[in-house]
């Protein structure tokens, strides 16, 4: 198998992409760390691994708070001695317009899912350049490209700065040998777009419009696991780095 002997951490473990992230990883053998804010959504989604007979530890975390994200990192490294693997899928859906966002909206909606990915990403940077190799995934949204249909400013400009973010990971890791990309989703069958399908206020604006608008329709969880797979391979994607790559069924085709 080939993740065997390597250490992943996935955020946003606890549902939807993380949670196909993580069972993915863990059948090609690695042993994977499960964060989520709920710990008990990060402990189902490390059943369902162990149940399969892979191997996962589950740990709560809320990636806003630094403090804690350095205190869960350290721990990891006590007890599996590196990580190679960092996927960081946490983030959290924002809806409506622009005149409509609250700036406490705006703050809880960046906190999250910007600093956070700033946030893990520096903190697990100076373990790979521990070990002179390593692989950070972000996980960012089609809406970065187009606008967002429904998700308002606040999203649209978070999952932006996070492409903007793995670019720059990108130029000051690779002397270090540690690869940075990114990954834009289409509409994934997940909750985030099952709540813009049943928001009132979006009514048939909402989440059918952005499938009907996909060539290829629906996307899976699985299909941005698989993704994740082939850009953390040290083999397929050796020479991939700082790539902002589309997986969203050809709603956005660049």
């Amino acid at each position: 198998m080939e993740y065997a002997g390597k250490v992943v951490i996935v955020t946003g473990a606890g549902g939807g992409i993380g949670r196909a992230v993580s069972v993915k990883f863990s059948e090609a053998g690695a042993l994977v760390f499960v964060l989520d804010i709920s710990r008990v959504k990060a402990e189902e989604t490390a059943a369902v691994i162990l149940k399969a007979n892979g191997k996962a530890q589950p740990m709560e975390l809320n990636i806003s708070e630094e403090t804690m994200v350095e205190k869960v990192f350290q721990e990891i490294i006590e007890k599996a001695g590196q990580i190679d693997i960092l996927i960081n899928c946490a983030g959290v859906l924002s809806l409506g317009t622009f005149s409509e966002l609250t700036v406490e909206e705006w703050d809880r909606v960046l906190n999250t899912n910007l600093k956070g990915t700033f946030l893990c990403s520096k903190t697990v940077a100076p373990y790979m350049v521990n070990l002179k190799k390593g692989a950070i995934i972000n996980i960012s949204a089609g809406a970065a490209k187009t606008g967002g249909m429904n998700v308002n400013a606040a999203y649209v400009a978070s999952k932006g700065g996070i492409n903007s973010l793995t670019l720059h990971f990108a130029v000051h890791l690779a002397k270090h040998g540690i690869r940075v990309n990114c990954i834009c989703p289409g509409p994934i069958d997940t909750d985030m777009i099952r709540l813009q399908k049943k928001t009132e206020t979006l009514d048939t604006a909402g989440g059918l419009n952005i499938i009907s608008a996909t060539p290829l329709g629906m996307g899976f969880p699985e299909d941005i696991a698989q993704a994740c797979l082939f850009l953390a391979s040290e083999e397929k994607a050796r020479f991939i780095t700082g790539e902002i790559l589309d997986v969203n069924g050809g709603l956005v085709m660049d």
